[in-house]
């Protein structure tokens, strides 16, 4: 009975918030159709767990329990946790309670707390843990007995998943860190399987409380075994590896639009460097020590913008590719620019030698760090930037 209000107030607590939600910031806002169907399903196949037949018939079957298991840990949870429920939840409440919900979760504290007990390695940890403990036969047998241990397990399933799955969706890096929700599906996927192989593979009842003389169906409480085994093993697989492959289409998505976002603000980063080029060219045809400082400038620029990427890359902001697209560009335009600093005419002889060869040096190191798919010395970078701008101010006579 207490079970069955549980599922019900959930229900009607998830229909309510939503129906509040829409209702003042419009349908489809806050909660996406897809998301309201989503825990549709999932509500669904949480009522069929705990309150049809089946709940009855898992007190006889093991195989019957074990797909109970399976509906709350690999349907139920997933489709829930995708759901946004807590936000539906938020807003069953009035206005000055959401106001006080909100400020809480908002705060520095909760936030750090909730991303430490959602971070992918937790939940991974937190949902293997509970699925290998529950299944040791003393707590099995116990939950078998008792209904409120019974109650507790169910809790522990389901709750381990759905912090599992919401953990891999919504991880600290979002939908770039599907890469490492790509890793742990498949290894949960690995280590269920492996529970379910023991199961199916054991000579003899991991449960006594199952071990009767014939069970329903007509199958002897091994083979009773055997089938459960099976059910783990090979369906909530089949869903770990789905759900892997989903992830890791999801993650190759992100990071092309990432990349191509990257190569559209590159492009247009250019453009303004193309239209300096061209001033610079006309300005080099009347003042020749100004169009020298220029092409110090630039080169000075080029610095400037190896060292800004790389310690976006050092925080992960930006992906490899983009870094080595960046490196090889910066060498072949320092390359020219060398050259152009060169063959400057109008200005002394040694300012152009040593500026070109600040260039070259500044051009190899760019070139060494990117055959060796490592990133350059930001601080070497940076004294060449500055004797390049020092250079640049005295040749327009500023020094």
């Amino acid at each position: 009975m207490f079970v069955s209000s549980v599922v019900v107030a959930v229900g009607v607590a998830y229909g309510a918030g939503v129906a509040r939600l829409w209702r003042n910031a419009g349908v489809g806002q806050g909660i996406v159709r897809g998301q309201a169907i989503a825990f549709a399903c999932g509500w669904l196949a949480l009522a069929a767990a705990l309150l049809s037949p089946l709940d009855v018939l898992a007190e006889r079957l093991f195989a019957a329990h074990m797909a109970q298991h399976e509906l709350l840990m690999v349907v139920a949870a997933p489709l829930v946790a995708l759901a946004s429920p807590l936000v539906a939840f938020m807003w069953t409440l009035p206005r000055g309670g959401r106001r006080t919900v909100m400020h809480w979760v908002r705060g520095r504290r909760a936030a750090a707390a909730w991303a430490a007990l959602t971070a992918p390695a937790t939940v991974w940890l937190l949902h293997a843990a509970v699925l290998w403990v529950w299944h040791m036969p003393s707590l099995y047998d116990a939950a078998l007995q008792h209904d409120a241990v019974h109650a507790v397990q169910h809790t522990c399933f389901f709750t381990s998943a759905a912090l599992f799955w919401w953990g891999m969706a919504h991880g600290r890096y979002g939908r770039m860190g599907y890469g490492v929700a790509v890793v742990y599906v498949f290894a949960t996927a690995m280590h269920s399987g492996v529970l379910g192989a023991l199961l199916a593979f054991s000579p003899r009842v991991w449960y006594p409380l199952y071990d009767r003389p014939a069970t329903t169906l007509g199958l002897t409480p091994l083979e009773d075994q055997q089938l459960a085994g099976l059910l783990m093993w090979v369906p909530a697989g089949l869903v770990f590896i789905a759900g892997g492959l989903y992830f890791f289409a999801a993650w190759l998505r992100e990071s092309e639009r990432r990349t191509r976002r990257l190569s559209d603000s590159a492009q247009r980063a250019v453009l303004p460097l193309v239209a300096i080029a061209v001033l610079s060219a006309a300005s080099c045809a009347r003042d020749p020590a100004t169009g020298f400082a220029r092409l110090l400038e630039r080169a000075a620029s080029w610095s400037a913008s190896v060292q800004f990427a790389e310690e976006m890359a050092k925080n992960e902001f930006v992906p490899g590719t983009y870094m080595h697209d960046l490196l090889s560009t910066a060498y072949e335009k320092l390359d020219a620019l060398a050259q152009q600093i060169e063959q400057a005419e109008g200005v002394d002889a040694g300012a152009r030698s040593r500026a070109a060869d600040a260039c070259r040096r500044m051009t190899a190191m760019i070139r060494d760090a990117d055959s060796a798919h490592a990133l350059p010395d930001p601080g070497a970078l940076r004294a060449i930037e500055l004797r390049l701008r020092e250079a640049a101010l005295a040749a327009r006579g500023g020094g």
